[in-house]
C-alpha cells in the first residue's frame, strides 16, 4: 500500500492543478470585449461617402440640410442620413485579427469591397474599409482608415452601411400632416372622388368626414389619408423639368389648414407605360410611382374593397 501513496498523491495534485487551471480559464481562448471602431459627433460631420464595387454616393451638408453630390442631385431624407451616421458609430469588432497587418491583400483590404467615410468640420476623415469574408460565415475583415489593425466584424452590422442612393433620398411626394387636411379631391382617368372633413376643428381621427355623400368616422377616413402619405418611389426622384407631369391622368387637390389659413396644394401625375410621374405644382421634383399604386389609391376613394396581393 505504501508504494501506491506517491502515485495517489500525484493524481490528487494533478486533479487539483487541473481544477485550478480550469477555474482560471487557462484552457479557454479569451473572449475579446466588443470594440467600437469609430467615434464621432453627428453635428460635426460635414460629408459622407459610400463606395462599393458597384457605385459611389457622396453627400454634403449645406446651410439648409444635405445635398447629394454623386451620383446625381436628389431631395434628401435627413432621417435616413442620421440613421446611417448612427450605424457607422455602432460598428463594433468582435476580434482583432492582426494588430499590425503588413499584407493587406491577405484580407482583401488592398482593394476594399466597401469604403464608408465621413469628413469632419476640421477636415479630418474617419472611415471603415471592408475586405473579403472570413472563413467564419457572417463576418468580414475590416480596417479603420489610417490604422494598421485588421478586425473581425459582423456582416449584419456592415449591411446597415451599404446603402443605395435612393436610401438617402426623400421618396414620398406627399409630405402632409393628417390633422391639417380639410379635403382631398382625387381625379384619376376622368373620374373624381372627394373626401371632406365636416368637423373642421377636430383632429382627423376624431372628426366626422364625408366621402362624396357617404358619412365617415375618423377611423374610416384616416386610412384614406394614409393612402397618400404612404405612397413612395423606389427610384430616385427626377427634376420636374425632365419629367413634366402637367395635364396628366392624375390630379390630387389637398385643402389644408395651416396656421389658421386655408391653403390648397395641387399634385399632377402623368402615365408613362406602367409608371406614373407625380409632382406638386410649383415643386422641383417628380416622383416615379407604379400605376398599380395609383389605382389602389383611386379604388380606396371609390369605396372599392382592397384587392388581395398577387
Amino acid at each position: 500500500m505504501k508504494r501506491f501513496i506517491p502515485t495517489i498523491l500525484l493524481v490528487v495534485i494533478c486533479i487539483g492543478g487541473f481544477w485550478y487551471a480550469s477555474s482560471k480559464d487557462f484552457f479557454q481562448e479569451k473572449k475579446e470585449e466588443p470594440k467600437t471602431l469609430l467615434t464621432l459627433k453627428q453635428e460635426d460631420v460635414q460629408a459622407l461617402s459610400v463606395k462599393t464595387e458597384e457605385q459611389q454616393i457622396d453627400l454634403s451638408r449645406t446651410d439648409s440640410g444635405w445635398e447629394m453630390k454623386k451620383p446625381t442631385a436628389a431631395p434628401m431624407n435627413t432621417n435616413q442620413i442620421d440613421s446611417w451616421l448612427d450605424a457607422i458609430g455602432l460598428v463594433t469588432s468582435t476580434k482583432v485579427v492582426e494588430e499590425q497587418a503588413s499584407n493587406l491583400a491577405n484580407y482583401g483590404l488592398d482593394k476594399p469591397v466597401g469604403t464608408y467615410e465621413v469628413t469632419m468640420k476640421d477636415g479630418s476623415k474617419k472611415g471603415l474599409l471592408v475586405g473579403t469574408a472570413l472563413p467564419i460565415e457572417g463576418f468580414s475583415y475590416v480596417q479603420v482608415e489610417g490604422s494598421p489593425a485588421v478586425y473581425q466584424v459582423s456582416d449584419q452590422t456592415l449591411s446597415s452601411l451599404n446603402k443605395a442612393p435612393v436610401d438617402f433620398a426623400e421618396t414620398s411626394p406627399f409630405k402632409i400632416e393628417n390633422d391639417k387636411v380639410q379635403s382631398v379631391k382625387v381625379t384619376w382617368k376622368g373620374q373624381t372622388w372627394t373626401l371632406t372633413k365636416t368637423d373642421k376643428d377636430k383632429v382627423a381621427a376624431e372628426a366626422n368626414w364625408k366621402l362624396g355623400d357617404k358619412e365617415l368616422k375618423g377611423a374610416d377616413a384616416s386610412p384614406l389619408l394614409d393612402e397618400l402619405v404612404f405612397l413612395h418611389s423606389t427610384e430616385l426622384p427626377q427634376p420636374l423639368a425632365q419629367k413634366p407631369t402637367a395635364g396628366g391622368e392624375l390630379k390630387v387637390e389637398l385643402g389644408l389648414s395651416v396656421d389658421g389659413k386655408d391653403v390648397t396644394e395641387v399634385y399632377e401625375g402623368k402615365v408613362s407605360q406602367d409608371q406614373v410621374w407625380l409632382a406638386k405644382q410649383g415643386g422641383a421634383w417628380s416622383y416615379q410611382l407604379p400605376v398599380a399604386d395609383i389605382q389602389k389609391l383611386a379604388d380606396a376613394y371609390a369605396g372599392k374593397p382592397a384587392q388581395p396581393a398577387s
